[in-house]
């Protein structure tokens, strides 16, 4: 499984560039209807290469989860989109797209490359569409790539199954997400930037809401004022990476837009009883749900 398999060039000068698929289908591929074509892990393209990358379309199925650094994309006809880690982007066959670094952060991404008829039926019947989608700060891809490397039938066959339950996932998450209330697609954009530290004022801007308005109906959909809601959710997403990967506690404070990784601490403890380091050691493999109260002032 390697980039042999693809070849990029142009049909002429000017046009777009050309992500082809060479070689032939594996039998057992082909009889199942689906071809996992390559893999990559933690793959990291350099800041600016958004800027660099020529428009370009592909002529089989991409799927990129961004894993760390940032940066920027835009996918056919729509507007260019910042991307923060947890990010993914799915590429179908002939869609126009241009991603990567940008602002100084590189692009490191965990990604996958497909193609078959199974994923011709499933774009065909609206389940796999371009677009940008959430997969969180777990490395998602990992366990279907690790699969897709194995060359046995049984992994194979789980891989491919492995993928298809995936796009179906996401196929639900954009589903949910075209049908959000107004407070639902403000808790989105929250989630959607977890660097960020919202404040009341840009929450209301968001909704065209006075303030307390905001302070009300955030309540009401929540059960929290927003600084508690943005803080609690900063702090459940950080242990939920503490315990999945061996990133440094100030490397962890610092996606989160904790400047301070003391200060992170403290919070970080306040919530779950533990320090970092120390919820880290006592949960190994899986978070458990924080049950303290935050504290805290709240608005």
């Amino acid at each position: 499984m390697n980039n042999v398999k693809i070849q990029i060039g142009r049909d002429r000068p000017g046009a777009l560039t050309v992500h082809r698929l060479t070689g032939k289908t594996p039998e057992l591929q082909r009889r199942y209807g689906l071809w996992i074509i390559n893999c990559s892990t933690a793959v990291s393209s350099p800041p600016g290469s958004f800027r660099n990358c020529p428009l370009r379309f592909f002529e089989f199925y991409s799927l990129s989860h961004l894993i760390a650094g940032g940066g920027r994309a835009r996918i056919a006809a729509g507007r260019e989109v910042e991307l923060v880690p947890g990010a993914a982007i799915l590429v179908t066959p002939g869609e126009r797209n241009r991603y990567g670094g940008d602002d100084g952060r590189p692009y490191v991404e965990d990604s996958i490359r497909f193609c078959g008829p199974v994923a011709d039926m499933m774009m065909e019947a609206g389940v796999v569409r371009s677009g940008i989608y959430h997969l969180g700060g777990v490395r998602r891809l990992l366990p279907l790539i690790e699969l897709a490397q194995d060359p046995s039938a049984d992994a194979q066959i789980n891989a491919n199954l492995a993928l298809q339950q995936l796009l179906v996932e996401l196929y639900n998450q954009r589903r949910r997400r075209t049908a959000l209330t107004p407070m639902e697609e403000l808790v989105a954009a929250i989630k959607s930037r977890p660097d960020h530290w919202w404040t009341v004022g840009e929450l209301a801007e968001l909704c065209n809401l006075s303030p307390d308005q905001l302070r009300r109906n955030f309540r009401r959909h929540t059960g929290m004022l927003p600084k508690r809601y943005v803080e609690e959710l900063k702090l459940r997403q950080a242990a939920e990476l503490l315990v999945s990967n061996d990133l440094p506690v100030t490397e962890v404070a610092a996606r989160f837009g904790y400047a301070d990784p003391y200060h992170f601490s403290r919070r970080f403890k306040r919530l779950t009883g533990l320090a970092p380091e120390r919820y880290r050691r006592a949960y190994p493999g899986g978070t458990v749900a924080p049950e303290t109260d935050a504290g805290g002032s709240e608005q």
